[in-house]
């Protein structure tokens, strides 16, 4: 079969009876110079006739930059393919790359060396933006690309400066788990992370767990601490591992929903009733958490919100637009179910 020979801006300007001026003006959104709606709506009418397909390299000259936005993920590998976060923040960030006309790009590093990437991708003109989730390495990267002005967003960070970032308050959400656990009267409550404890921001949601036990005037034990690994087997075994304890705890909470998974089976396949037994809350409000058996009482993390709200500032940013803050922290919502025994405490108030 005969290759079909790329339609040009040329012979769309012949159909139309405009310039090639006009035509490049119209395909490229430019309203720099007047032009008549007439004329750029027929200019379109013939270029989709005709399947034009622009050259990207071209229309970079003429918008002063690429179509494409870089999302680079720091997580390691396995947390990458497992952890619900990602996909969420890919959702909300996808929907309005589109909108804009972006297409967007996703790098996965997990090491310091691998730092070059990031470099070359903005630099070399690959990418017209870049968005870093869970960025640990900001002082490396960020600021000598900020102050050559670079459009970058940080994602879920606590880095000190004035990077524009876009953050979850997860510490907040933490503390309003628990704290609903404690107003319901458990006393012995256990915890389940969904990472290593070699990890920074695993440390830093503990502590916010061991300070709000404190505050209250609970003692926090290390006994009822159990690090898991990103997926539900691995709050299954820590679940196991808790129950094994001389004094069992009243209640867990899963640092997410799926340690709050693996948890709520291992409880029931114990032969203990949630929440009679033993209470259960989770984290992040995943889709499944509702139809739980019981339904998962949870904080819900807007993960999407996150991901679009990154993308409108990043593209804010990219077009040299002003934006309103530079550091957005969204909240967190505690969204009450069966499983915490909420209900139950009630009733027997």
């Amino acid at each position: 079969m005969k290759k079909r020979t790329p339609v040009t801006q040329k012979e769309i300007a012949k159909r139309a009876g405009v310039s090639q001026t006009v035509v490049s003006l119209a395909l490229n959104n430019s309203y720099d110079v007047t032009l008549s709606e007439e004329t750029r709506q027929r200019v379109l009418d013939v270029a989709a006739e005709l399947g034009y397909v622009p050259q990207a390299a071209a229309k970079s000259l003429i918008q002063g930059h690429t179509d494409n936005i870089g999302l680079i993920l720091i997580q390691p590998h396995y947390q990458v393919f497992r952890d619900p976060y990602i996909p969420n923040i890919l959702t909300g960030l996808s929907g309005v790359v589109r909108e804009n006309g972006f297409r967007l790009i996703v790098e996965h590093i997990d090491d310091l060396n691998d730092l070059i990437t990031i470099r070359h991708m903005v630099k070399s003109g690959e990418v017209a933006g870049i968005i870093l989730s869970n960025f640990h390495w900001a002082e490396e990267v960020a600021t000598p690309l900020l102050e050559e002005e670079y459009p970058i967003v940080l994602l879920d960070t606590r880095q000190k400066g004035n990077y524009p970032t876009v953050s979850l308050d997860h510490f907040g959400g933490i503390a309003k788990g628990l704290q609903h656990m404690i107003d319901l009267g458990y006393r012995h409550i256990a915890c389940i992370t969904y990472g290593p404890r070699s990890h920074l921001h695993i440390n830093q949601r503990l502590a916010v767990f061991r300070e709000t036990l404190i505050d209250r005037g609970l003692a926090y034990n290390e006994r009822y601490v159990r690090f898991g690994e990103y997926d539900p087997i691995s709050g299954y075994m820590a679940m196991q591992s808790l129950l094994m304890e001389s004094q069992q705890p009243d209640a867990v909470f899963g640092m997410n929903d799926m340690m709050a998974l693996g948890a709520l089976r291992a409880i029931l396949d114990a032969g203990l009733r949630i929440p009679e037994d033993m209470a259960v809350v989770g984290y992040d409000d995943m889709r499944f958490a509702e139809f739980t058996n019981p339904a998962l009482t949870t904080v819900r993390a807007p993960e999407v919100e996150l991901g679009h709200v990154a993308g409108e500032m990043l593209i804010d940013l990219i077009h040299g637009r002003s934006i309103p803050e530079r550091q957005v922290l969204l909240e967190t919502q505690l969204i009450v179910r069966d499983s915490c025994g909420a209900g139950l405490k009630n009733s027997n108030a």
